[in-house]
């Protein structure tokens, strides 16, 4: 009783939301390796696309896994020279990543960043900003006008100052 009102509850909360979404299996042939592979990937993909987000781990595991992959070998022989040079710097890129992810991003913040950025709800007053629009453009209107009013007027020399070059 006194737990629901102290919060005894939100830690059991907070111990189901740090569950993984995705499987985890034990595999006893390469093809069910491959196959569960692929279906894990499929599945971690469908809840990025439901909007659920990994944690860090998570997160540094997939691209721990990905900075294996042959493709980013720079040293494979298929890739042009081009080809190496991109491998090796999407591989600088993701260590980079990996790193950020482990010094500067403790409790998920950047993940709980993009969750409230996903939920948020903006509305904009068009008709507020085209009105103020309107006035910002007449009073700069205004003072290009008196501007170029007061440059005339500096360049205007009058016909008794005048000088003649050709003469």
């Amino acid at each position: 009783m006194f737990s629901s009102c102290f919060g005894g509850g939100r830690r059991q909360r907070a111990a189901d939301e740090e569950q993984p979404l995705l499987s985890h299996y034990d595999d006893d042939t390469t093809m069910q390796r491959t196959l569960h592979r692929k279906l894990h990937t499929y599945q971690m993909l469908r809840a990025l696309s439901k909007g659920y987000m990994p944690s860090n781990e998570q997160a540094i595991t997939n691209l721990r896994t990905l900075l294996s992959a042959e493709i980013l070998n720079p040293d494979n022989t298929q890739l042009s020279d081009s080809g190496r040079a991109l491998a090796h710097y999407t591989k600088q890129l993701i260590k980079q990543l990996i790193e950020l992810l482990q010094h500067k991003n403790s409790n998920d913040q950047i993940q709980d960043f993009i969750w409230y950025l996903s939920k948020a709800r903006v509305s904009v007053d068009m008709e507020h900003i085209a009105e103020r629009a309107t006035k910002a453009k007449a009073k700069a209107d205004t003072a290009a006008g008196k501007f170029i009013i007061l440059c005339s007027r500096a360049f205007i020399v009058p016909q008794s100052l005048s000088i003649n070059v050709f003469a």
